[in-house]
């Protein structure tokens, strides 16, 4: 399973020992993508801003981007009916 996001600092957090050797105050049950991505069961990819779906469940969007969004999924509503 691919997890797509465009924070780059979590893409770190989940690669980067070093930089997670920084972040011990955040709680074990933060760290499962982490060990998930170690057993190979998920990969953590870097997705634009401006490429990323998800933000249309996510934050209030102006109506031509929403569109966009919902035809990256394939949700294609035909409002003509």
């Amino acid at each position: 399973m691919c997890l797509l996001t465009d924070n780059q600092g979590a893409i770190c957090l989940t690669t980067n020992p070093q930089f997670h050797r920084r972040t011990k105050h955040i709680d074990v049950r933060y760290h499962f993508i982490r060990a998930e991505q170690e057993n190979g069961t998920i990969t953590v990819d870097y997705i634009r801003a401006a490429e990323q779906p998800a933000d249309m469940l996510t934050k209030g969007l102006p109506p031509r981007r929403h569109l966009r969004c919902r035809q990256m999924i394939g949700i294609n509503a035909d409002l003509s009916a």
